[in-house]
Parts: structure tokens; C-alpha cells; sequence
């Protein structure tokens, strides 16, 4: 997959670009606003660029049935936060889940990171519940496609 985006581009990860999953997963802050929790089946994931190739994230798509996937993001590079990428990059990703029949986007997001709950209701997620897991409390986020 290649999106390219007024922002960012979403293509397909490679192996040269887990070095950075090592780097941010390293990082306090990061890890406070986005903790590991629950299983991933059913993978697929995506690096977040600028245009001009700079590395800045990472997003995917996981857990996907026939009607829903859920959708997750991280951007590493906190010189790109609060700026539209992320919202770029998740609007991107959920168009590009709906164009392939997904009926629902779903997510869970910690309720202290009010940089990513702003990130997703600007993409038209709505709160649709709670979810203790892995002993973190979650608020879920959904979008539905449209018809």
C-alpha cells in the first residue's frame, strides 16, 4: 500500500523501520499515552511519512472480521506532534478500511490522551464505551461507514 496524503504517506513497513519501534518503545512519555494491551490478530502494518521521506510513525489495522477492523496509531517522533499528521494519517487509514467494505473502525485509546481523543473526533470517531484490559482502563472509539 502507498496513500499519499497533503501531509504524510502510509506505505507498507519494512524491516529497516523497527529500529524505530525499538527507539519509541523506549520512550516514557510515548509509552505512558500508549500502552501495549490486548491481542493483535490478523496484522497489517504501515509507516507513517512525511513527503519528504522523514519517518514520523506507525499505524495499523488488526483484529479485522468481515465488518470491522480496528485501527491503531503512534506517532514516534514527538516533532510532528499536534500538528495534523496523525489526523491525516488515521483519516487516511479509516477511508482506505471503508473503500475495502469495513462497515465499522474501531479503537481503544487511553482517556488521558486528549491529543489522540481530539486526533479521533476530528475523524468522526465517537465514544461508544470502556474496556478494562491488561489492567488498563480504555475508552473505545468507533467510526461506522457511512450507508
Amino acid at each position: 500500500m502507498n496513500i499519499i496524503g497533503e501531509k504524510v504517506r502510509i506505505r507498507d513497513k519494512i524491516p529497516a523501520d523497527s529500529i524505530h519501534d525499538i527507539v519509541w518503545g523506549l520512550d516514557e512519555e510515548i509509552l505512558a499515552l500508549d500502552p501495549s494491551a490486548g491481542e493483535t490478530l490478523n496484522i497489517h502494518l504501515f509507516s507513517i511519512e512525511t513527503l519528504d521521506s522523514r519517518l514520523i510513525g506507525f499505524c495499523s489495522l488488526y483484529n479485522q472480521t468481515q465488518e470491522e477492523v480496528q485501527l491503531g496509531i503512534r506517532i514516534g517522533n514527538k516533532d510532528y506532534w499536534s500538528k495534523g499528521y496523525g489526523t491525516e494519517a488515521v483519516s487516511m487509514l479509516m477511508n482506505y478500511a471503508f473503500s475495502a467494505d469495513i462497515r465499522r473502525v474501531w479503537l481503544k485509546v487511553l482517556p488521558s490522551n486528549a491529543r489522540a481523543i481530539r486526533c479521533y473526533e476530528k475523524c468522526g470517531f465517537v465514544n461508544c464505551g470502556r474496556l478494562l484490559l491488561d489492567g488498563y482502563n480504555f475508552t473505545l472509539m468507533e467510526r461506522r461507514r457511512d450507508g
